[in-house]
């Protein structure tokens, strides 16, 4: 392992954890079939080029080493998940846009690009994707090369192997070839065991407007008809896919009040027309009354077409699922769904999604639940739809690990006996992922000679286990409630986090440092893992279930609709119960501790108030700046309290009572110090007689508004204190007509939402407001904004600092590409960051705070320029930090 230690470098990892987080996919199988094959790898890399995959193929030739490649693991064949331990080639770095040809509507990307991603690349062009996969938010354009398979648009355009267009990949031997044309089947769908695929040139078209229609149909028998009028009248309908009704009804449990306006017991069919005229829009409405299908609502179209990639949330209701998808002609999908329904009571739903005008995908779902004695009985069944499709026409719909007894069947004679000579010319010792696409019985090389065995096993007696696990369908589960001092609702969420991978291009952890270890569903397998008692707590597992900013960006993504950043943060105290200390967060405990502030320096560095600001010593209104702005930021507590006096507004001035919030420790996990600091701060608040605070800091604001009261509660304190951030504060001023702003700034501005005031509290058009409000000022939009808008990564600071340099910079990057002269903030973290990070890249934008243009506008003259105390403590902090952060590897302080 040396080599690829010298070749990868920090891109190479061999630690037990990190091999097993790669030793799956997003499928659940049976404990006793998963012990047929050697799934957990002995290292991961990370290429970047394609000249370390061409030394990292003739290490492994000369070695006889496995190489199996990964893109996002978004499908649940098999296909990235070794069976022969050797070496996962994680293709997440390689992820360049090489070429855009807008004449030859082509474009050509390395293996790693992410769907969507690629899709924001070409709208901004004025293209789009002509087909793509379910999976689209996380899965890669090399992965669906290597697995194969249809989606959205596939109505219009075929599999994706008919949008190909080239496919350049290093071969066994270390040489390399470009598939095109009729060769393009010896790659396309063979899951990597031809090459590993380093460049992707595909068709795309000009950009259009979706218009999705939602209708209801008794059944489908007349679908097929309708879609041929539809084609005959030109109409532009570019994606077709539908719910059975028991789908729909799994769907109305999960989804509540969205979905109560779908009839129940009805077929819902989604059709989608590309940038359509009103004359075919009419048209369109009319055949399908004629066919008799009932259009719903536009609105609840349009949210069902934007709920198109969360075909999971059913697995809130499993936790677990036995899935199965096949392909079906389409003159035989009402036959099919009937024989499905009528075999299984309605308990497998499916999602069908038309392959092309004459075949439909079929992905079913059973509700299960991998804890229960029947699980492995229930798996069985998904064998019986295999068999209903074929006898229908159908087939599997890939071949992956699992159905490669199905080989001749889905890719036909003479492309398997192509196949195998490519193969046994180019791979001879079979080192590119073996066990996948070829049968046992063809492939010499294949370790899945158990697994074929079990897998028949299975096909033979799947009546009677279906039957079985019908009559085994009510045992308790195997797992108590609480488990291994988890909370039993962790425990649970566990198993329903879909392992989607919809987080990883979303993590703010993620991103900078790309292993799974960082990532959200990551950190899910692994607490799933210790409960089941397949890993231990070490100091490892420790760092890597601590990596999180609470930006929340996960959350808005997340299929199963897991509350990730709450449970994150709900660890924390058990990681130290369990002796797991981050060292950064005890050196701020400590400081609040000992100083009453963040940062540990005296009272009086914390003195922000201006000799000409008018406040009461008591009343019902205080405001509560937060560490960073009193010590950094002095503008902005500076800026709100002159602004007050404007509005006539009394606040009390707190003085020396105005210490921590005790987020940090909130955030550390330290309960008995962050109960302290509650009871302290909520006596001092009630001495004054306060009864509403107005916050800078929307740390301190989302721990006022959602810990205190919880924390207060626990200690049988009376909580009654209502919160305002200063965003929604100014803007209420604004609407009272209590502020005027009359002095013209002449500027163009963006704006960043922070974490804290926006995806944890939904405060995104109040700031807008206070901004359009200002006269002159121009606001321009960052690519992601609001519930979108990166984080600026501070928060990451106390475990690596490597995705503290890496989110601000991306920032200022969106903010620069705006053509603005300032990012505004709301929060004095995030003011540090977009300043300190500007400042250091020498652009133009440069950072203000909301309250700097307020006033601005208001005509205050003397205002803080916090530049110089951000560069100061931001400069400190990373001196302080380093030797608690090693890039995203976290040092823990292990007690005892």
């Amino acid at each position: 392992m040396e080599k690829l230690r010298e070749i990868f470098q920090e891109r190479f990892r061999d630690g037990y954890l990190e091999r097993v987080l790669y030793s799956h996919d997003m499928g659940v199988i049976p404990a006793a079939v998963r012990k047929t094959f050697q799934a957990v790898p002995e290292a991961v890399v990370q290429p970047q080029t394609k000249e370390e995959l061409k030394e990292l193929v003739r290490w492994a030739g000369e070695k006889g080493i496995p190489l199996v490649p990964r893109g996002a693991a978004t499908a649940g064949f098999g296909g990235a998940v070794p069976v022969k331990g050797g070496i996962v080639v994680d293709f997440v770095r390689m992820k360049r846009i090489v070429d855009f040809n807008a004449e030859a509507q082509e474009v050509t990307v390395e293996p790693g690009v992410v769907w969507k991603e690629l899709d924001e690349y070409l709208a901004a062009r004025g293209f789009t994707l002509r087909v793509y996969p379910s999976s689209y938010p996380a899965s890669t354009v090399g992965g669906w090369t290597a697995q194969g398979g249809t989606g959205y648009g596939s109505y219009r355009y075929g599999s994706f192997r008919e949008s190909l267009v080239e496919v350049k990949a290093v071969l066994a031997d270390g040489s390399e070839k470009s598939f095109a044309g009729d060769e393009l089947d010896l790659v396309y769908g063979m899951e990597g065991i031809t090459g590993l695929i380093y460049e992707i040139t595909l068709k795309v078209m000009p950009q259009k407007a979706d218009h999705p229609f939602l209708a209801a149909f008794d059944n489908l028998a007349g679908l097929n008809s309708l879609l041929q009028k539809l084609e005959n009248t030109n109409i532009p309908l570019w994606s077709v896919s539908f719910y059975t009704p028991g789908y729909v009804e799994l769907k109305q449990k999960v989804a509540g009040d969205e979905m109560a306006a779908v009839p129940q017991g009805k077929f819902i069919v989604n059709f989608v027309l590309a940038s359509p005229g009103q004359e075919e829009v009419r048209i369109f409405r009319e055949e399908v009354a004629k066919a008799g299908g009932k259009l719903l609502d536009e609105s609840l179209a349009r949210h069902e077409w934007e709920e198109r990639f969360y075909t999971m949330r059913i697995k809130r209701l499993g936790p677990s699922l036995v899935a199965g998808e096949v392909l079906i002609p389409a003159m035989r999908i009402a036959d099919f769904t009937a024989e499905v329904e009528k075999k299984f009571d309605g308990k497998f739903v499916f999602e069908g999604t038309f392959a092309s005008a004459d075949q439909v995908a079929m992905l079913g779902f059973m509700l299960a639940d991998e804890r229960k004695l029947n699980f492995p009985l229930l798996y069985a069944n998904s064998l019986i739809v295999n068999d209903i499709a074929l006898k229908y026409g159908g087939r599997v719909f890939a071949l992956g690990m699992y159905f490669t007894g199905y080989a001749e069947d889905v890719l036909g004679r003479s492309l398997l006996q192509k196949l195998l000579r490519f193969k046994e010319s180019t791979d001879p010792k079979g080192i590119l992922n073996p066990g996948k696409i070829l049968p046992p019985s063809l492939d010499r090389h294949s370790p899945l000679k158990a697994l074929q065995v079990a897998m028949k096993g299975a096909s033979l007696g799947k009546s009677l286990l279906g039957g079985l696990g019908k009559l085994m369908g009510s045992d308790k589960s195997v797992v108590p409630k609480e488990v291994r001092g988890l909370p039993g609702e962790m425990v649970e969420e566990s198993y329903v986090c879909a392992q989607c991978g919809f987080c990883r291009p979303e993590c703010t952890v993620f991103m900078p440092e790309p292993w799974e270890s960082n990532s959200p569903r990551g950190k899910w397998y692994l607490i799933n893992e210790y409960a089941k008692g397949n890993m231990e707590l070490d100091e490892q597992m420790a760092t890597s279930l601590f990596l999180c900013t609470t930006c929340k960006k996960c959350d808005t993504v997340c299929q199963t609709s897991l509350p990730n950043a709450h449970r994150w943060i709900g660890l924390r105290p058990i990681l130290n119960e369990k002796g797991f200390i981050n060292t950064g967060l005890e050196m701020v405990k400590d400081n609040v501790v000992k100083s009453g502030n963040f940062w540990g320096v005296p009272a009086e560095a914390k003195q922000w108030l201006p000799p000409d600001v008018e406040y009461v010593e008591e009343g019902e209104l205080a405001y509560w700046p937060g560490c960073w702005a009193s010590i950094i930021m002095k503008n902005m507590p500076q800026n709100i309290a002159r602004i007050m006096n404007r509005a006539g507004v009394p606040f009390v001035y707190l003085g020396e009572a105005e210490g921590c919030c005790g987020l940090y420790h909130a955030l550390g996990g330290y309960t008995e110090e962050f109960a302290e600091k509650v009871r302290e701060n909520l006596t001092n608040l009630k001495q004054r007689g306060v009864k509403k605070l107005i916050l800078s800091c929307p740390g301190c604001f989302a721990t006022f508004t959602e810990n205190y009261p919880e924390m207060a509660r626990h200690l049988g304190l009376n909580w009654d204190i209502e919160t305002e951030h200063v965003v929604v504060f100014l803007n209420r001023l604004l609407e009272e007509g209590r502020l005027k702003l009359e002095k013209p700034l002449n500027v163009k501005v963006t704006y960043h939402d922070s974490c804290h005031v926006g995806r944890w509290f939904g405060f995104y058009e109040e700031p807008r407001r206070v901004l359009k409000s200002i006269p002159g000022l121009e606001l321009v939009e960052m690519a992601h904004n609001r519930e979108k808008g990166l984080c600026c990564g501070l928060v990451a600071s106390f475990h690596s600092l490597a995705a503290v340099g890496f989110s601000g910079q991306k920032r200022i990057e969106e903010a620069v590409a705006t053509g603005a002269d300032y990012i505004v903030t709301n929060c004095a973290g995030c003011g540090s960051q977009m300043n300190f990070t500007s400042n250091a890249m020498g652009v133009k934008v440069k950072q203000k705070d909301i309250t700097d243009l307020v006033a601005m506008a208001l005509g205050i003259e003397e205002i803080f320029d916090p530049t110089e105390a951000i560069r100061n403590y931001m400069e400190a902090a990373v001196k302080l930090l380093a030797p608690s952060c090693v890039m995203l590897k976290a040092k823990y302080r292990q007690q005892g």
